[in-house]
């Protein structure tokens, strides 16, 4: 197991590095995720601040 470690531990940090990114951005850009959120309400007040309907 030690030596699995020394041999690949970059290449396992990496890969779980990237896997959580994917999960965090997954999570924000749900449909009702933070992000998500934020975009729809500035894209709803653009709209009522110009009047375009």
């Amino acid at each position: 197991m030690k030596v699995i470690f020394e041999e690949y531990s970059g290449i396992i940090i990496t890969a779980v590095a990237i896997i959580a990114l994917i999960a965090v951005v997954g999570l924000l850009l749900t449909a009702n995720g933070p992000v998500h959120t934020a975009f729809v309400k500035l894209i709803d007040t653009l709209f009522k601040t110009t009047e375009i309907s």
